[in-house]
């Protein structure tokens, strides 16, 4: 009996182990994540400096990450984010920047789900040192521009 439940355990455990990589396919809210947007002004997204045009947002590979990347495929940076649950519901994408002096951070990317019976996320971008600095530095001043969920 004991070998029993040691197998239905470990069986239990294996299982969970198979699912898990399935799981982390998905947004917090089962959406898969894709936004474009085109933003008409360079702008940092992290410590890299990025030019003005048309960007993709998709998820990592790992856990709280995003990936940015051109639409002309040369410039491209994971960044580290937090997920925030909205606490009214999206309509729109909105991908918001920060504004020290003359330079733009990449600061959050706004969304609702495409289903009602889910929640809209704010993922905020983790500050760089970069724009930390430029933080203490001068006020920021806060921009969105507005993006699209591309359908595959």
């Amino acid at each position: 009996m004991k070998n029993f439940w040691t197998m239905l355990v470990l069986g239990g455990l294996v299982a969970l182990v198979a699912v898990m990589p399935a799981a982390a396919q998905n947004t917090f809210n089962g959406d898969q994540l894709n936004v474009s947007f085109t933003a008409p002004m360079a702008f940092n997204a992290g410590d890299t400096k990025m030019p003005a045009g048309a960007y993709h947002i998709i998820q990592s590979v790992g856990p709280g990450m995003l990936v940015v990347k051109s639409d002309k495929g040369k410039h491209e940076v994971i960044l580290p984010y937090d997920a925030i649950e909205s606490p009214k519901p999206i309509k729109n994408i909105d991908v918001s920047f920060n504004k020290y002096g003359s330079d733009e951070y990449l600061n959050s990317v706004a969304f609702g789900s495409i289903s009602d019976t889910q929640g809209s996320w704010i993922l905020k971008i983790k500050p760089s040192a970069g724009e930390q600095a430029a933080a203490k530095a001068a006020a920021a001043s806060t921009h969105k521009v507005s993006g699209t969920n591309p359908k595959k």
